[in-house]
């Protein structure tokens, strides 16, 4: 394996306003990235939903006092939790558009909002396909990350399914076709990857939420990104860590 490059630190479904789910809890889990990041090439913290739980404007405050001082490039997009009760328009005022672009030396990143207000379900919606295609066709020599809330493909362990993406054929059919090499995503609050033709979907768990699946625990993962490979590790909230699992990267 070559020298990684890039590094993503993935975290999703937060749920800020939980019983038991605190901003203490939430600034320990930041500090742990800052400290890994800081030994880290090209960091990145990408956090794909779910900041709270109810979508509610203290909830908001909780989880921005902490995102917003982060000291190393970020990508934020909001979950079904965060819609509730019309949140969206609270995530825009503290963390901007609920849809983003982001791009470095190594990385073109689309970032989409699957959420709709009071809805569970996902959708990205035919209106944004020609501009995933339009990105990603700029974006030359790059690894091409598409990043949303709801999974595209179902997730074992997860019990009964519920919310994969309303269009998800369609949009792998524009991601594959626009030579995107990584998807990521949370909502399930399980970590899982699948290989689709030379695209990697990956499932992380929940940095903090209670409702954890079997035997699960509260998680953030680490991608690790080289010229022909990428490591997903698991970090755990006690801060102890292993290799999930790894895969061929299409560049």
């Amino acid at each position: 394996m070559t020298e990684p490059f890039a590094t993503i630190f993935h975290v999703s479904d937060i749920h800020i306003g939980e019983s038991g789910v605190t901003v203490k809890d939430l600034e320990k889990a930041i500090n742990l990235i800052e400290e890994t990041a800081a030994n880290s090439p090209s960091p990145l913290l990408l956090v794909t939903g779910d900041l709270t739980t109810e979508g509610l404007r203290e909830e908001y405050e909780g989880a921005a006092s902490v995102l917003n001082e982060v000291s190393i490039p970020k990508v934020l997009i909001p979950g079904n939790h965060d819609e509730r009760n019309y949140g969206s328009v609270i995530f825009e005022e503290f963390f901007g558009d609920r849809f983003k672009t982001y791009e470095s030396e190594y990385l073109a990143i689309f970032a989409a909002d699957s959420a709709e207000p009071d809805n569970d379900a996902g959708h990205v919606g035919r209106v944004k396909y020609n501009e995933i295609r339009d990105f990603f066709n700029q974006a030359k020599n790059k690894v091409k990350v598409f990043a949303l809330h709801h999974h595209l493909i179902a997730v074992p362990h997860t019990g009964r399914e519920h919310n994969v993406v309303e269009d998800a054929g369609d949009v792998l059919g524009v991601l594959n076709n626009s030579g995107c090499s990584l998807v990521l995503n949370g909502h399930r609050h399980v970590p899982w990857m699948w290989q689709l033709g030379e695209m990697v979907l990956y499932n992380t768990g929940t940095l903090l939420s209670r409702r954890v699946r079997g035997a699960m625990t509260q998680l953030h993962t680490e991608i690790s990104i080289s010229e022909d490979q990428v490591r997903f590790i698991l970090r755990y909230k006690d801060g102890s860590e292993r290799l999930f699992t790894q895969s061929r990267l299409r560049i």
